[in-house]
């Protein structure tokens, strides 16, 4: 992360010139409209995490409780290491009666689905773009990829998971339970996640045109593709909190770097500033909803 940041203090200082010569007139509609967007991606996560839980715990779970949960819990990602989520919600929703390995179950589902749609949108939006210096066959094949995994994870994924569970469970000696995840519930993920990520990329468009930018279609397209990729790959960075750097490292190189002007610089920190904002805003509100229910279940068993 130091690193990163010497880096992208040195790039603007090379930049410095091109930063100074572009008009910075906030547009305070379209900044938050940007923020709303990025809210609604949020939401639709959680969303996707909601009917999960609901499709296969019998247990149910409200969409209230589910902001209070997942918002909440999703704030530990700029602690090092991604388990710290998954442990507040197997403490939280322990008193719901919801299994642990339920829990781990659906974290997992949809990590794996919204990633992959994530990253398809991405290629997907390069693949139509010319403003970037992505090689156009590399773009194909990852994308082709992608979709025949997927295609067959979802036709296939009874057996699948079956397999995958008993080859955990015979190394670890656990006793993980199977659940049946229909088609219908994986393609409904798909929708709702690949939704999240165009809601997502509206955001980072919003936030070009709220500072001043005015980008035209191609220049759309590569700054959809640049935000689903850099998203993905800043999360699979394990050791470093939330992808701080990394994301903005291959965000900044997706959009051209020192080439293609101010934007490359500011628009990948500028859009991790609106990311933390929302997130504690998000944050806040879920553990207030999160202190309610407590309160209400604690009035409940007395």
């Amino acid at each position: 992360v130091g690193c990163i940041a010497f880096f992208f203090v040195k790039a603007f200082q090379r930049n410095w010139a091109s930063i100074k010569q572009h008009e910075f007139t906030v547009s305070p509609a379209f900044l938050l409209g940007a923020g709303l967007t990025l809210a609604a991606t949020m939401l639709l996560s959680t969303w996707g995490w909601y009917l999960a839980v609901n499709e296969l715990s019998p247990q149910q779970v409200s969409f209230r409780q589910s902001v209070a949960v997942n918002n909440s819990s999703s704030l530990t990602k700029y602690i090092p290491g991604k388990i710290w989520s998954y442990a507040l919600q197997l403490y939280w929703l322990d008193g719901l009666g919801v299994s642990k390995a339920l829990v781990v179950y659906v974290n997992l589902i949809n990590l794996l689905i919204s990633m992959a749609a994530t990253v398809m949108l991405g290629l997907a939006c390069l693949l139509c773009a010319h403003g970037h210096q992505l090689p156009k066959p590399a773009l194909v094949a990852a994308l082709c990829a992608l979709l025949v995994i997927d295609g067959l994870c979802v036709t296939f994924n009874h057996a699948l998971l079956r397999n995958v569970i008993s080859l955990v469970n015979r190394l670890f000696k656990r006793n993980i339970q199977n659940f049946d995840v229909g088609k219908a519930l994986l393609v409904k993920l798909h929708a709702i996640h690949l939704l999240a990520a165009l809601v997502s990329g509206l955001s980072a468009y919003l936030f070009c045109i709220a500072i001043g930018y005015q980008v035209d279609l191609d220049r759309t397209l590569v700054i959809v593709g640049s935000t689903s990729i850099s998203d993905v790959v800043g999360f699979l960075a394990i050791i470093v909190p939330g992808g701080l750097g990394v994301r903005e490292g291959l965000m900044y190189a997706i959009l051209g770097g020192q080439a293609s002007g101010s934007l490359s610089l500011v628009l990948p920190l500028g859009t991790r500033m609106l990311s933390m904002l929302i997130d504690v805003i998000l944050g806040a509100v879920a553990f207030k909803l999160l202190s309610t229910l407590t309160r209400k279940n604690e009035r409940l068993e007395a």
